[in-house]
């Protein structure tokens, strides 16, 4: 008795068509119905599907930090084209639905990269946590990192061994080290290396910094990042500069932001420009039109409309961002643009001017009812809704059709070798 995926649920779940949910298989592939397989490896397979092909990455199979590396790219994108129609599928007149913008640069695209610390019993080593576990993966050449991100993980190791600096172990909740995260800006390729310390202990620290420096000169700024209670968090509010200065530059068409350690900005900087032009070209911005873009984080989308719109206003809750906004408003001399420093519930309401583009990027979580009970009093002429999942987008978006038309929506492929997708909508109630 054979046995076919002929449904995958998810990039690593498929439905057979014996009903039997089964981990790892590709629509097409064969397995013995003999067998109770809970994941499958290659080995166990009868018919490879089309759209396998063998993982490029030794650990693929235990860590967690992808689940895609066994589908061809085209295969991939076909699935997250499916998967958006799907959510979408009783709010969107067929052509709406855009064909998923692919990526230039599937693999090595992500320009912020964490890997955590733990101890192999001699020696202190990073990696990332292997699947629905806590444990470390030791690896040090992850295929979705930017390959001077992996360059420069493999000079922390060893610094922090030579240094005798230990491991923090989640079990005794001793060591120091928890987690060290790398951020690069792709314009100008600066980089700053984050220590997550347990406690404000770190013996040799700042040699370790200028040792790294040295190193890679391409990194600007050595951070620690200080935990003083337990957490599943990777930065805390508590920093100390090791060494160089607290952030580096990027630049997105003519505009310089500058990014901290805490700051949000996307991983994939070459898919980012794709997703921020294609927001800006929604929305249709005119010299006329009054902007708010809401959950505007450190103003990248604000700036960026700021160069077609009369006037901007962008809203952000977290103090730390909304500083860096205007710190890049400043840097680029930009006067058409106001921050407010306040959650969107409170905020949206007490803008007077009437609305023409609302923009807005929430969490994964999408937007707060309230939020958007706010946006149908105050009537934009026109959202441009971007989001990371979208499940919740789609979710947000049907409470607000009584009053707009959902008019187009474009997928983008920003996590390569992963389930997730970004979406682009517009609604107008034009």
């Amino acid at each position: 008795m054979k046995e076919t995926c002929v449904n995958m649920i998810d990039m690593d779940l498929c439905k057979t068509d014996l009903g039997r949910l089964v981990k790892g298989m590709l629509k097409g592939d064969v397995i013995s119905g003999q067998k109770m397989i809970e994941r499958v490896k290659e080995s166990d397979l009868i018919v490879k599907s089309k759209d396998r092909i063998t993982p490029i990455c030794p650990v693929y199979e235990t860590c967690g930090g992808c689940d895609a590396l066994h589908m061809s790219y085209q295969a991939q994108l076909d699935f997250k084209n499916q998967m958006v129609r799907e959510r979408f599928d009783d709010i969107i007149k067929d052509g709406l639905i855009k064909p998923i913008i692919n990526s230039e640069s599937p693999l090595n695209y992500r320009h912020k990269t964490v890997l955590s610390a733990a101890s192999d019993g001699r020696k202190l080593v990073l990696g990332l946590y292997a699947k629905n576990s806590k444990t470390i993966i030791p690896y040090l050449d992850c295929h979705l990192h930017n390959k001077e991100a992996n360059d420069v993980y493999k000079t922390v190791q060893r610094l922090l061994n030579t240094y005798k600096i230990g491991a923090y172990d989640t079990d005794r909740h001793q060591g120091i080290i928890k987690h060290v995260m790398i951020r690069r800006s792709f314009a100008l390729g600066e980089m700053l290396v984050v220590f997550s310390t347990n406690g404000g202990l770190f013996p040799n620290g700042k040699t370790i910094a200028k040792a790294l420096i040295k190193a890679h000169p391409m990194i600007k700024g050595v951070i620690q990042n200080i935990h003083l209670k337990k957490t599943a968090l990777v930065l805390l509010e508590e920093e100390r500069l090791l060494a160089g200065r607290p952030t580096i530059h990027d630049m997105i068409d003519d505009i310089t932001f500058r990014i901290s350690s805490r700051s949000f900005y996307q991983v994939n900087p070459i898919q980012m420009r794709h997703l921020y032009h294609e927001a800006i070209k929604a929305a249709s911005i005119t010299k006329e039109d009054f902007v708010v873009d809401a959950y505007s984080g450190i103003g990248t989308l604000s700036l960026l409309a700021s160069k077609h719109a009369k006037q901007v206003i962008g809203i952000e809750s977290n103090r730390d961002a909304d500083k860096d906004a205007v710190a890049n408003m400043r840097l680029n001399n930009i006067n058409n643009v106001r921050f407010i420093n306040k959650d969107v519930n409170q905020a949206l309401l007490e803008i007077k001017e009437p609305i023409d583009v609302l923009l807005m990027d929430p969490t994964r979580e999408g937007a707060d009812i309230r939020f958007l009970e706010d946006v149908l009093k105050v009537r934009p002429k026109r959202i441009v809704y971007v989001s990371c999942d979208p499940t919740t987008q789609a979710r947000d978006i049907r409470r607000l059709l009584n009053t707009y038309d959902l008019m187009s929506l474009q997928p983008v492929d920003m996590f390569s070798q992963t389930r997730h997708v970004e979406t682009i909508t517009l609604l107008s109630s034009e």
